[in-house]
């Protein structure tokens, strides 16, 4: 069984600090396969990407496989630009 993971609009320096616990949570207390719903992010910065690059390592490391839905063309361009397109699992 999958469990979803929604991503808040905006994964920015301002924001991170209140979603971070939240995600790490659910990524967490997720089962051993976890779809990330990315369509919602309006708004993305290094930050949020490091904080995305942190969860899906921890979640890899932890046997768990994760894919990606609906991932918004911003989060594809940001990762692109600062080669975490692979780490990320985006391809």
């Amino acid at each position: 069984m999958s469990n979803q993971i929604k991503l808040p609009e905006n994964l920015t320096i301002h924001h991170i600090e209140a979603h971070f616990s939240e995600l790490n949570k659910l990524f967490n207390d997720s089962g051993d396969e976890i779809t990330v719903d990315a369509s919602g992010i309006e708004t993305i910065d290094t930050a949020g990407l490091q904080t995305l690059l942190v969860l899906v390592s921890n979640a890899k490391e932890n046997g768990k496989v994760l894919t990606w839905s609906n991932s918004s063309e911003i989060l594809k361009t940001s990762a692109e630009k600062l080669g975490l397109i692979h780490d990320l699992q985006l391809t």
